[in-house]
């Protein structure tokens, strides 16, 4: 079962740093070359020079390490006197709607992938010695893994409505997201998140990487104490906030002409075509709650088709129904594989594969896309699926989700030990 700790977080000291939002960065894998530069102009403290420090070679880690302690003895970094839990609430619009997204960051006991803590998707390891030359250079946890827990009777939601009277430790407003964050150090309040999330299991929506690089850091320092924890961002998988968002894909390097994909795939899909891109998103919005898989695809040559997915087809033994239920599978196995002539396991072949995702309208994403054979347009699981499927022991392929918005870093640095 999972077991969650308090800890005394490392935060930017405000009597120093005026503006929070000026300092905090997001994920350094979202961060491309263009944003780093920015991030360093906006501020000399931002946390980008922990997380992507832009020196050469392993210079990037000794000096993220160096800058790390010079914050910490120039008091930039403040510690936290008491073990705490840290509340969290994200305020963003979605659908033009106002939405709140609750929840709170800990250290977790670091297990095995499988036991307490479930992946989601398949990962590429490449990332995990940088992430791992990080965390041995500052012997600490500068990134969130952004994880999910289900809950129905939202007990941190109600625990959270009553510190919101209180001023927030901070309160600040990045790329469109407010950000406001509060100390819990009551031990009943403590014990008893501690014995909701006791009683469930938990699952990655972000930071696999993260995750298997703790992991591996606690096998290689068993001497270190505090190396088996790491901390996380919980979030309950019934909060309203809590939002799935689709990853569309481009093929390219792959002309097919149109009658050429509608035989390939006729058999395994009603396909109907539409008058416009527009249509076609509306119509698979409409459906998206329905028990027929609805994919999206635009051509090369501008037209768009709806494809509706019948049933069967030649499924990989080792899937399970589950498995055979999202519409990322769907695509990959019985559209991509036969028609397109890519394996999505094949290494080679993701090569023909870019991705589309975020806060904005399919559309919008796609209107500087040229180079392109065929974009498939898919809907985003639920997380009842994504659970569903993670207990099962079974991942999906690469980018099959987009959990919005991100988990902000900089907001709380949990040293290993502290």
């Amino acid at each position: 079962m999972p077991k969650i700790y308090p800890f005394k977080g490392w935060r930017f000291n405000k009597n120093i740093i005026g503006d929070i939002s000026q300092v905090i960065a997001p994920p350094y894998d979202v961060i491309n070359d263009a944003d780093q530069s920015a991030l360093y102009e906006r501020s000399s403290y931002n946390y980008v020079r922990i997380i992507l420090n832009r020196s050469a070679g392993m210079g990037r880690y000794s000096e993220a390490a160096k800058t790390f302690s010079e914050w910490k003895k120039n008091e930039i970094l403040i510690q936290d006197m008491d073990p705490s839990i840290y509340l969290l609430c994200q305020s963003f619009r979605q659908d033009e709607q106002q939405i709140e997204r609750t929840g709170f960051i800990t250290k977790l006991q670091i297990t095995k992938l499988g036991d307490d803590v479930l992946p989601h998707e398949q990962t590429i390891s490449k990332h995990i010695n940088d992430r791992y030359n990080l965390m041995k250079a500052t012997k600490a946890n500068t990134g969130q893994i952004f994880m999910s827990y289900r809950d129905q009777t939202r007990t941190v939601e109600s625990i959270l409505g009553s510190y919101k009277d209180q001023i927030p430790l901070i309160d600040a407003v990045l790329d469109g997201i407010q950000y406001r964050l509060w100390r819990l150090t009551d031990e009943g309040q403590i014990n008893t998140i501690r014995n909701v999330v006791t009683g469930t299991k938990v699952i990655i929506a972000d930071g696999h990487h993260r995750y298997k690089t703790a992991y591996k850091y606690a096998q290689d320092h068993p001497e270190i104490n505090g190396s088996d924890r790491v901390m996380v961002t919980l979030v309950n998988a019934y909060n309203d906030g809590m939002h799935v968002l689709p990853t569309h894909r481009i093929v390219s390097g792959k002309p097919i002409d149109d009658d050429h994909f509608i035989e390939k795939i006729k058999r395994r899909f009603d396909i109907k075509k539409k008058p416009s891109v527009e249509k076609l998103l509306n119509d698979m919005d409409q459906h998206r709650t329905s028990d027929t898989i609805k994919l999206g695809v635009l051509t090369r040559g501008g037209n768009a088709y709806i494809l509706s997915y019948k049933g069967g087809g030649n499924w990989s033994s080792d899937l399970s129904t589950v498995s055979q239920a999202l519409d990322v599978n769907v695509l990959h196995q019985l559209i991509l594989k036969p028609a397109c002539g890519i394996d999505t396991r094949n290494q080679h072949d993701l090569g023909h594969l870019a991705y589309v995702r975020g806060n904005e309208p399919p559309l919008e994403m796609i209107k500087n896309i040229s180079d392109y054979d065929f974009v498939f347009f898919v809907n985003p699981p639920d997380l009842d699926q994504i659970f569903d499927l993670a207990e099962t022991g079974e991942t999906m392929p690469q980018k099959s989700t987009y959990f919005y918005p991100k988990v902000y870093s900089g907001l709380v640095t949990a040293g290993i030990g502290d």
